[in-house]
């Protein structure tokens, strides 16, 4: 089996760079018709990384063809972070489309995404007006409360702070502020 793991991962790595370089990857119906004489374990596969590489890019059109073939990936919040750097027009995006699952990230935030998640922010004054309820859905998510927390002297724990989901955890789950 790893073996086979590794000619997947192979296999991936090449298919990935032929999209990328044909420019077939920018329309997921493309991608799906190029890869049908791959096997399936390595469609599978690729379709599950191309799930993310969308989100990342904040391709929208194309992640909602991937969820409908049943592709999926489990969300960080490094790819939360790519998805809003992405962000450049008022058009809903990946992050408000799949806000349940950014909400609900499980995972210690690094502070250079925040700070590369404000610093996009601040330096995009066109963009703010739209990205401002993206970040208040970046708000709701725990881990992001708890970084605060933790950091309330730094700009990035007093911008991102949701004082009442700050409320909620020391209510409700003190111990993630231990």
């Amino acid at each position: 089996m790893s073996d086979r793991l590794h000619e997947i991962i192979g296999q991936i790595g090449i298919l990935h760079n032929q999209l990328l370089e044909n420019e077939k990857i920018k329309n997921a119906d493309e991608v799906f018709e190029f890869i049908k004489s791959y096997d399936s374990d390595i469609q599978k596969h690729y379709l599950n990384l191309l799930l993310q590489y969308y989100f990342q890019q904040n391709d929208l059109s194309n992640l909602k063809k991937l969820l409908l073939v049943g592709a999926k990936f489990d969300i960080r919040f490094e790819d939360v972070k790519e998805a809003f750097l992405n962000i450049k027009s008022k058009d809903e995006n990946v992050i408000e489309f799949m806000e349940d699952a950014v909400i609900f990230i499980k995972e210690k935030i690094n502070e250079n995404d925040l700070k590369d998640i404000y610093d996009y922010y601040k330096n995009n004054v066109q963009f703010q007006e739209f990205l401002n309820t993206t970040i208040e859905l970046i708000k709701k998510n725990r881990y992001v409360a708890v970084y605060c927390f933790f950091n309330p002297n730094t700009i990035y724990g007093k911008f991102f702070l949701n004082e009442d989901l700050l409320e909620s955890l020391k209510r409700d789950l003190p111990y993630l502020l231990k």
